[in-house]
C-alpha cells in the first residue's frame, strides 16, 4: 500500500473497532452499571482482580515483542525512540515496577491485597485474554500483533468512565484511582512529553501496510485480532457479573 492507501484503511479498522467497543463494552451491562453507580463493589473487585494479573502479564509480553520484532524498529529507526519509551514507562513510570505499582494502589483502594491480584490464579474467563495476548505476541506476525493494538486506544476511554465511576460513585479519591487516571493519559495522549500509545499504534501499523509487511503466521487479519480483543473484556466483565469477589 501506498501511505494514502495505509492510513485509509487504519482510519477504517479503527472506526470499525470502536464501533464494536461500543456495543460490547461502553454499553454493556457492566460498565452502564459501573457509570451508573450500580455496579455490586464485589463485581468490580473480580474485574479488577483478572484485570490485574493480565495488565502485569501484557506489559511483560510487550517487553517481549521488543525484541522479536527488533529488526523492523532498527529498519524504521525514527519509530523506536516513541516504542521503547512506551515499553520503559510501563516498567519504571512513576517508578520501579510501574505500572503494577499503580495497579497495586488502586486494587488496595478496592479492597484487594497484592497476593489477591498478583498470586492467585484468574478466573477461566480473566486468564483468557491473558493466553490470547501471549499466543498474537509470541508466535503472530508483527501484521497480527499490531492489528491486536487497535484496541489498544479504546483503553484510554475506558480507563476515564472506570476513574470518574470510582471517584463519583465508589468513594475513591484520585489519587486512589490511579491506575484507570494514569491510562486514560497514556494510552490516548502526549504526556510527560512521550506519546499516547494509540498514535504510536496507528503509526506503526501504517508503516507495517506501507512496507507489505502482510504475511499471517496464526491467519488472522487485524480485524480479528483487534475484534477478539474486546470480545475477551467483555467474556471478563460478563464473569464478573456473574462471579462476584469475594463471592
Amino acid at each position: 500500500m501506498n501511505s494514502t492507501e495505509a492510513k485509509a484503511y487504519v482510519d477504517n479498522l479503527y472506526s470499525e473497532l470502536y464501533g464494536h467497543w461500543e456495543r460490547k463494552i461502553s454499553q454493556g451491562p457492566f460498565m452502564s452499571q459501573l457509570r451508573e453507580g450500580r455496579l455490586p463493589l464485589p463485581c468490580a473487585r473480580r474485574f479488577f482482580k483478572d484485570w490485574g494479573l493480565f495488565s502485569v502479564e501484557v506489559v511483560a509480553l510487550n517487553a517481549v515483542s521488543y525484541y522479536v520484532h527488533l529488526p523492523f524498529f532498527i529498519s524504521n529507526y525514527d519509530l523506536l525512540p516513541a516504542f521503547t519509551e512506551k515499553i520503559a514507562e510501563e516498567l519504571i513510570s512513576p517508578k520501579p515496577p510501574g505500572h503494577t505499582l499503580i495497579l497495586l494502589e488502586t486494587a488496595a483502594a478496592l479492597g484487594l491485597s497484592r497476593q489477591e491480584v498478583l498470586e492467585q490464579p484468574a478466573s477461566p474467563a480473566g486468564r483468557a485474554i491473558s493466553d490470547y495476548c501471549r499466543r498474537i505476541f509470541q508466535d503472530g506476525s508483527i501484521l497480527e500483533l499490531w492489528g491486536m493494538h487497535v484496541y489498544e486506544e479504546t483503553l484510554g476511554h475506558w480507563s476515564k468512565q472506570w476513574a470518574d465511576a470510582l471517584v463519583s460513585h465508589y468513594g475513591l479519591s484520585q489519587e486512589q484511582a490511579t491506575y484507570f487516571t494514569a491510562h486514560a493519559e497514556a494510552d490516548l495522549v502526549q504526556h510527560d512529553g512521550r506519546m499516547g500509545h494509540g498514535p504510536l499504534n496507528r503509526m506503526v501499523l501504517r508503516r507495517i501496510l506501507e512496507q507489505g509487511l502482510t504475511a499471517k503466521k496464526l491467519g488472522y487479519d487485524p480485524k480479528y485480532c483487534a475484534f477478539t480483543m474486546v470480545d475477551l473484556q467483555s467474556l471478563m466483565e460478563n464473569n464478573a457479573l456473574e462471579n462476584p469477589y469475594p463471592s
